[in-house]
């Protein structure tokens, strides 16, 4: 039986690993959408689909009706791609500005959108397990043991933006806090590649003291105490709120076959069910909205 908490209290949202251990994965079925939506919006902030994919074929059909069950559809690139495989394209890509193109490790980070789906339908070879934070329970540590670093943090950093065309390319916004309060409650954006390059753009180097606070951020966003991993098994759907869970992804070798390749679906979601984001973090749904609406 699959153990879900549609029934049960949620939980915190400054889970802890022991959490996760004390009472299971959050776990649901496809028709669970309320359980869902509550679970993403006032407890773990992610849930665990299983037993959606009968039929591999059915896989892009059954993510984009689960996902239009849950909000709208945004689109991901400059192509206007609403939705994504997530899958090794290093043997054909010119460059990669968007890591998951590649078999690499991806560190814990946020993206662009509210809610994020991922539909596995194959696994790799070997590796490729998914780890998730919370970031409450990140902010709450750096409080107690580095708050100068938290402070650091909560005063912002210059965030690059790529064009996806032309190598290295893109916008730099000015300062985006990693931490900011708003409607919901916390909300986090963090990605240290695009933090780096933004300062390597704009001529303008990080200082000791913001290095050593993206350092502590990194230190303890991947502390094992905080962190839950699972690998998606075909057929499961992962599903985050982005402004509170923070995902990262282990490294992985694949299949040479392409047929064989570990192969994801994303979606991004926006909803209105979902609290709205800060003030200055909304900048990054706003630019999903500009740079990429659809006709």
């Amino acid at each position: 039986m699959i153990d879900r908490l549609s029934t049960r209290p949620p939980l915190p949202r400054n889970w802890r690993r022991g959490d996760i251990e004390r009472r299971g994965l959050p776990y649901y079925r496809l028709d669970e959408i309320d359980g869902i939506k509550a679970e993403l919006r006032d407890g773990a902030g992610f849930v665990i689909v299983r037993d959606s994919l009968k039929c591999p074929t059915d896989a892009e059909e059954i993510t984009v009706r689960f996902g239009k069950a849950l909000g709208r559809l945004l689109p991901q690139n400059a192509k206007r791609e609403t939705l994504v495989e997530i899958a090794d394209f290093t043997d054909e890509d010119e460059f990669d500005d968007r890591g998951y193109r590649s078999p690499g490790e991806l560190t814990p980070h946020t993206d662009p959108p509210p809610l994020i789906v991922l539909m596995c339908v194959r696994r790799a070879r070997n590796g490729g397990t998914n780890r998730l934070v919370s970031a409450e329970a990140i902010r709450e540590t750096l409080q107690a043991d580095a708050p100068h670093a938290l402070a650091r943090l909560e005063a912002g950093y210059p965030f690059f933006v790529p064009d996806e065309t032309i190598p290295g390319a893109g916008t730099i916004w000015s300062e985006v806090p990693v931490f900011a309060e708003g409607a919901g409650g916390l909300s986090c954006i963090y990605y240290r590649p695009f933090i780096e390059r933004a300062a390597d753009i704009g001529e303008a180097p990080l200082s000791a003291r913001s290095v050593e606070a993206l350092n502590l951020f990194d230190t303890t966003s991947s502390d094992v105490d905080l962190t839950v991993t699972h690998t998606l098994e075909p057929g499961e759907l992962l599903v985050l709120n982005n402004y509170r869970v923070l995902h990262a992804r282990d490294d992985y070798e694949d299949w040479p076959e392409r047929d064989k390749r570990r192969k994801l679906l994303r979606l991004w979601l926006d909803a209105d069910w979902m609290p709205k984001p800060p003030i200055s973090h909304a900048i990054r749904l706003d630019a999903i909205a500009s740079k990429h609406r659809t006709p």
